[in-house]
């Protein structure tokens, strides 16, 4: 399904959603209504949207069989390093109580049937990641490295923040409480747009900057894991490097971003026996 040729520019959109909208509630009640703030969507509320996206995508997308052999090899450890990625940002120890991540909420990995590169974590922790991108690593540091990444993008608010600067706040509001609205957007197209959805490249920086310190912090493995897919030039056409530009001076900055501690870490070497063995 492509949504997208459907679709008036992102440009467009980021226009015409809050205008129309507001036209449809004026006309209808008289007055403009209240633009919700980006700190109204505490986590519960976000949990909600990634639920609503997580079943819309698995009606987009063909998935790797979770049967064996998969199962047993590449879904057994894509989650466990996925679960060790996201320990910290699950447990949510610095929230206050009530807006914590649902400790009983498994962030489970999705593998999408695809040969395009694609990986992205909703809210709530649902990771979905694609065969291309698996196959394209060699190492179990490269994996987790985009783990850590991806789900700094959405733990640490990049995620919400682009939602809300392409859609505004009231649209996203409405799709989580199911209000019908005169708007452009749906959950069926938030999802579809989840593969092509543009970071800055300053976002990108950030992310870096968190992700290898959320590295150092619950693994023994290296940080500078995306090192060797930035010098991967099959990725540099890529709709995840597209989405996610690098910034002047990366290369000089991973290594920088990395503290004492995290030097001289290992690589990893079950990738090739879980993954690409099962895969390729």
């Amino acid at each position: 399904m492509n949504n997208e040729q459907h679709w008036p520019s992102r440009l467009v959109r980021a226009f015409l959603i809050p205008v129309i909208g507001a036209l449809f509630f004026f006309a209808c009640h008289g007055e403009l209504p209240e633009v919700p703030d980006e700190s109204s969507f505490q986590k519960e509320k976000l949990e909600k949207l990634g639920s609503l996206l997580r079943n819309e995508l698995l009606t987009q997308h063909a998935f790797l069989a979770e049967l064996p052999p998969y199962d047993t090899s590449v879904y057994w450890y894509l989650q466990k390093l996925y679960d060790q990625a996201t320990s910290v940002m699950h447990l949510d120890k610095q929230s206050s109580i009530n807006n914590k991540w649902d400790q009983e909420r498994l962030w489970k990995a999705y593998i999408v049937k695809s040969e395009d590169r694609l990986a992205f974590a909703l809210p709530g922790g649902d990771f979905f990641i694609s065969t291309g991108m698996l196959k394209s690593f060699e190492n179990d540091y490269e994996l987790y490295a985009l783990l850590s990444f991806e789900a700094t993008l959405m733990n640490d608010g990049h995620l919400l923040a682009q939602w809300t600067r392409e859609y505004n706040t009231l649209t996203i509001s409405n799709l989580i409480e199911g209000k019908d609205a005169p708007n452009l957007l749906s959950i069926e197209v938030l999802a579809a747009e989840m593969i092509s959805l543009p970071y800055e490249a300053t976002v990108v920086e950030l992310a870096d900057k968190s992700a290898i310190e959320n590295t150092c912090n619950t693994s023994l493995l290296s940080p500078l894991g995306l090192m060797p897919t930035l010098d991967n030039p099959d990725f540099s056409n890529s709709k995840w490097l597209l989405t996610r530009p690098s910034y002047d001076g990366r290369h000089q900055a991973l290594p920088n971003f990395a503290d004492d501690a995290c030097e001289g870490r290992q690589r990893g070497n079950n990738y090739k026996r879980y993954v690409l063995d099962k895969l390729n």
